[in-house]
């Protein structure tokens, strides 16, 4: 089967190469506009392009909000005051997004996803918002007891991530037929190919620059919340963005290609190329969170991986050894992205080296120390309230080792509302209801990946193990607190129920083989819009 078949028509089609090139536009505008007059109409024309793009065709809508969101960790690419409110680009595509949606179900039937109004509580039992129903409650919980006894500002900003749930409603309205979930990973991996851009590029001006002329970059890179630039080593930073999450999703969804048994040397080659990017850039992240998460998908990856695919034991170790190439690759990539001589090197082989050696053996950092200082006043504060909680905008004080805490607060007392320990911050906001809550939903994802055969083996075990390491993470890192992986949660519903009339590029799946006719390189057939 040609590359162009495997790689292109499923990852790197039209819709990637147009998401690709919108983010980059999209990220030199912001820095031709960045904190100067130009914010509000670049915010203005990008609302107005989203919502005509939206109700257009609402899927398009959505695919602008999932690449705005795996693409920028925090969403103020572009942020500008508006009567003193903070109004970002996030906020922006929300709110066309939203009242496209609106204009679209009031306009076509064929968006309203629960029939006709007022909705029909049999449809409700039997859609996959009967697990999105306690975590609604829980966070109307948050809210009610976050306004009565915090502050009305704080709780507001504690809890505002979760109206990005209101997604669920236009992408239930969608029909996701194949080739809308092909478009869909398309955006995904768009949004993670232009992370493994953004982090390599940030990597190599911070080893080869100095002075002056990283001032702007970091600025740029710091207000817009873009990420975080640590010197750690000599002169290598550490480039962590919080929106490597989506490389690593990415990276869990194409991994099981390399077992499949339709997939050539030739493609396995060009996918461990393509994995030694991502797993470079989740290196260079220095985020020990994403590695406890990565170890944990690698459990139900490998479990689903034999259960489903059953290689034999050559093509096992075949995948394994293209596995362990790539991170040996991703390796090599990041020092010659640090040595390279030009314009001229700052860091050395040793910086490299010690750089990771210390943050895989330093268990006494600041980071780690806060987090064990913070630990037992949250596990206090959770018991003051375990069934009701203290609600949105409840802070905690304790004692940081963070430097740049002890510079505001010399003895190191440290007050707020945003924690590292992200399973009791849901039990701290919105009580016991809260973490409950997410693991009811967890089922439901899971229940509904693994029950539909007919999807694609490599995406199941992709998105299974993709769910798997967001849970993972959100117990050192808040993420399902945050857009990014409540986007996720979101972003694995359209999966849940495909067209079966209409086929994915299916690969390892008898239904596809047996509508391709053949995966064999010497007498494939060609793919066309009929037989893909």
């Amino acid at each position: 089967m040609p590359l162009q078949t495997f790689l292109k028509d499923q990852w790197f089609g039209k819709t990637f190469w147009i998401t690709l090139a919108a983010l980059a536009g999209c990220f030199l505008l912001s820095i031709a506009v960045f904190h100067n007059v130009g914010e509000g109409f670049f915010l203005i024309t990008a609302g107005i392009g989203v919502l005509v793009l939206t109700i257009w065709r609402l899927e398009y809508g959505l695919f602008a909000a999932f690449a705005e969101l795996f693409a920028n960790s925090h969403g103020h690419l572009v942020s500008t005051e508006v009567y003193g409110f903070d109004l970002s680009l996030r906020e922006v595509v929300f709110l066309a997004i939203m009242i496209g949606w609106v204009v679209c179900v009031i306009g076509q039937k064929k968006y309203r996803p629960l029939g006709e109004w007022p909705f029909a509580p049999t449809v409700i039992k039997n859609s996959i918002l009967i697990y999105f129903l306690p975590l609604f409650i829980a966070i109307i919980i948050g809210y009610i007891v976050g306004f009565t006894q915090n502050e009305t500002g704080k709780a507001f900003n504690d809890g505002n991530a979760y109206f990005y749930l209101a997604y669920l409603f236009p992408i239930l309205s969608v029909k996701w037929d194949s080739l809308k979930q092909r478009q869909l990973l398309q955006v995904l991996a768009a949004s993670a190919v232009w992370i493994i851009i953004l982090t390599f590029g940030l990597l190599y001006l911070f080893t080869h620059l100095s002075g002056e002329a990283l001032v702007y970059i970091y600025r740029f890179i710091r207000d817009t919340r873009t990420g975080e630039l640590t010197k750690m080593s000599g002169v290598i930073f550490r480039v962590f963005l919080q929106a490597q999450f989506s490389v690593i999703v990415f990276a869990i969804l194409i991994a099981p290609w390399l077992w499949l048994k339709e997939i050539t040397k030739k493609i396995k080659i060009y996918l461990a190329l393509i994995l030694s990017l991502a797993i470079g850039t989740v290196l260079i992240s220095l985020s020990r969170s994403f590695w406890i998460g990565i170890i944990a998908a690698a459990i139900p990856f490998t479990f689903l991986l034999i259960s489903l695919l059953k290689p034999t034991i050559k093509k096992f170790a075949s995948g394994l050894g293209f596995s362990i190439a790539s991170v040996a690759a991703a390796v090599v990539v990041l020092a010659v992205v640090t040595l390279f001589p030009i314009p001229y090197r700052l860091g050395s082989l040793n910086d490299l080296t010690w750089l990771f050696a210390s943050r895989t053996s330093d268990m006494g950092d600041v980071a780690i120390s806060s987090r064990w200082n913070l630990l037992p006043e949250m596990w206090e504060e959770v018991k003051v309230a375990p069934l009701l909680g203290s609600g949105f905008g409840e802070e905690v004080t304790f004692k940081t080792d963070d430097p740049r805490a002890r510079s505001i607060s010399p003895d190191g007392t440290w007050t707020t509302y945003s924690f590292e320990w992200g399973w009791l911050d849901l039990w701290l906001k919105m009580g016991l209801l809260g973490p409950l809550a997410f693991l009811w939903l967890f089922y439901g994802l899971l229940k509904g990946l693994l029950k539909d055969k007919s999807r694609p083996i490599w995406l199941t075990i992709g998105l299974v193990s993709g769910l798997v390491m967001l849970y993972a993470t959100h117990v050192f890192s808040p993420y399902l607190n945050h857009p990014i992986g409540l986007g996720f949660l979101l972003f694995v519903l359209p999966f849940l129920s495909a067209e079966k009339e209409l086929v994915p590029l299916h690969l390892s799946s008898k239904l596809v083989l047996d509508k391709m006719k053949s995966f064999s390189p010497k007498i494939a057939a060609p793919v066309t819009k009929q037989n893909v």
